[in-house]
């Protein structure tokens, strides 16, 4: 018979009434069981953070650009004098803000990310367990991962676009293996956003001068065709800007750079170690209790 049997164990667990004194005395007598089984998984924990692949960071700081710093700034005030006519002509007015949100969500959309994911093969990247570099080609077997299932890797695990309220300052943030392929794709990305702000802008500027032309061959008032006229000034300006301006909507104040082999954000080697400690000192205490409980019923039988 077990000593915990011999001390009425049995009948305790049999009764559900082992108690907190009960639990400290099985502890004790399996402690060796609890602190081989903590050291065992700890160090487990341990040389996974050692042979884990590192993942690195790499950041660019963005600063909105305004109208002003622009060199437009006389567009919105002159737009709200002839506000009438520039709705109508889908001549923006004071949208600075709207337009910053544009960009945002041009960033984050589906139709963005999945041009640079494709263009840059990061399909095979990302589900490099389905792609036989050899043969540049899905493994037999393996279902080609979709466009869908490649933005949602991207979107959720690799780029990190944030707003700080009080500055208005954008980051964007890509985590990668490859800390070269990091920085590269963070600074890659916001060219590429500013390219595809600028031709937006463009086409809705030149969108916008093909109605006030139209217009202009419809009216004979002479105050009318002054306002078009002023507004064809403003809109041919605003062609001009999005042609010529190399960071549209965003300034780069701190580009990606390259993170140094040791900077690695994961794994972290301490944090694994806390995390194999703590796991392995749960698992020690649950085969202790469980291995208690099973000889004390089976010494009863």
């Amino acid at each position: 018979m077990s000593e915990l049997a011999a001390s009425g164990g049995t009948t305790q667990w049999e009764s559900g009434q082992l108690g907190f004194l009960g639990l400290l005395r099985i502890l004790w007598l399996k402690r060796w069981w609890v602190v081989v089984t903590t050291v065992l998984i700890a160090a487990a924990f341990l040389a996974a953070a050692f042979i884990l692949t590192p993942v690195y960071r790499s950041s660019v700081l963005l600063l909105p650009v305004t109208s002003e710093r622009s060199g437009a700034g006389g567009l919105g005030s002159a737009l709200g004098q002839l506000g009438g006519l520039a709705a109508l002509a889908g001549v923006k007015v004071g949208a600075n803000d709207t337009e910053l949100e544009e960009a945002l969500a041009v960033m984050k959309s589906r139709q963005f990310t999945d041009s640079f994911v494709e263009e840059f093969g990061l399909r095979q990247k990302f589900f490099a367990n389905r792609w036989d570099q050899a043969n540049q080609r899905w493994l037999p077997g393996e279902k080609e991962p979709t466009a869908a299932q490649a933005y949602d890797y991207f979107d959720k695990k690799v780029r990190t676009l944030a707003k700080d309220a009080k500055t208005g300052l954008v980051t964007l943030k890509i985590e990668w293996r490859d800390r070269t392929e990091a920085a590269a794709w963070a600074n890659e990305l916001v060219k590429r956003l500013n390219l595809e702000m600028r031709r937006r802008a463009s086409d809705k500027a030149n969108a916008s001068l093909e109605y006030l032309k139209k217009e202009l061959t419809r009216t004979e008032d002479l105050g009318t065709r002054a306002a078009i006229y002023r507004l064809v000034e403003l809109q041919v300006k605003q062609v001009m800007l999005a042609n010529v301006t190399q960071e549209y909507i965003f300034q780069v104040v701190d580009k990606a750079l390259v993170a140094d082999a040791d900077k690695y954000i994961r794994p972290r080697k301490g944090v694994m170690l806390a995390i194999g400690l703590f796991v392995g000192l749960a698992v020690g205490i649950f085969l202790a209790i469980v291995t208690s409980a099973i000889s004390a019923l089976r010494s009863a039988r």
